[in-house]
């Protein structure tokens, strides 16, 4: 079996930001469609869907396989080769550097058959794969960052983890507080909703809410929220969200931090909420 393994940045300086959930949003979009991302691919189409997997038949190169897609929210996808005369995995898995930098890792093992298994013959077959699949890799992350640069983020299509089900209000409401939209940011609250961020004081109203955010967002430029976990209760009254947020400073820098946000609502809006994170060096 030939194995290979490359990791790449996701970031790179002068180049628009990309958080993991961005990361994640095109993976989603490779997966269910590789042919704009794989030039030796001829055929990708979906024939059959789960929860969290799909099976699609591929030609590649003229060969015909069938592939099962598993996907782990915003950590892996894992394509599993179950038909055909290449079998294998070949995964893509969004990481993290020493430093907390996102990165995006591309790895496979798979075997051919008629070649013996780690014969010359083996890697001749498999190792020119190395540049396509890369290139795969890089052109995904492009198109992520062309559509965030042309489009705005939220333009990325959304995968089934945070368009459906009882989680779907929470990732809306991080998709509002995302856009810097002060007026769409507050819509989303009861009149009467209240604010506690870590240890300072709790502010009540609107108004309040509005003075506390607006003076977070007069230091940035950009912000983005990728979570990492996310829980309706009861019913929809209370959500609970763990997220890795990165801000984009007015000098470009980046800062990103872990936070816990505790969401209650009131019919449809948010009439209480709790962050706890530490943006003391925001």
């Amino acid at each position: 079996m030939y194995r290979l393994s490359r990791t790449i940045p996701v970031n790179e300086p002068a180049k628009s930001f990309l958080s993991r959930h961005d990361v994640w949003s095109g993976l989603m979009m490779k997966a269910n469609n590789a042919l704009p991302y794989v030039p030796m691919m001829q055929k990708c189409e979906v024939v059959e869907r789960g929860d969290a997997w799909l099976l699609r038949d591929i030609l590649l190169n003229g060969v015909p396989l069938r592939e099962k897609v598993t996907f782990e929210p915003e950590q892996r996808v894992i394509f599993e080769r179950v038909q055909g005369s290449e079998l294998g995995r070949i995964e893509n898995i969004i990481g993290e550097d020493a430093n907390g930098n996102l990165t995006l890792t591309f790895s496979f093992g798979l075997k051919k058959d008629g070649l013996p298994e780690g014969s010359v013959a083996e890697t001749a077959h498999f190792a020119p794969m190395e540049g396509a699949y890369m290139g795969a890799v890089a052109s995904t992350l492009a198109a992520v960052r062309r559509t965030v640069d042309e489009q705005g983020r939220e333009k990325l299509p959304l995968g089934a983890t945070d368009t459906a089900g009882d989680t779907a209000w929470i990732y809306e409401y991080y998709r509002a507080a995302d856009s810097l939209d002060m007026d769409r940011m507050l819509a989303l609250h009861t009149d009467d909703t209240t604010l506690t961020f870590a240890n300072y004081p709790t502010v009540h109203g609107k108004e309040g809410l509005k003075a506390v955010i607006s003076g977070v967002w007069q230091k940035i430029k950009g912000m983005s929220h990728s979570l990492t976990g996310a829980w309706s209760l009861h019913g929809g009254e209370v959500g609970v969200a763990e997220a890795i947020v990165m801000y984009t400073r007015r000098d470009d820098s980046i800062y990103t931090i872990k936070a816990a946000t505790v969401l209650r609502r009131r019919g449809d809006k948010v009439c209480d909420m709790r962050i706890h994170a530490d943006a003391t060096q925001l």
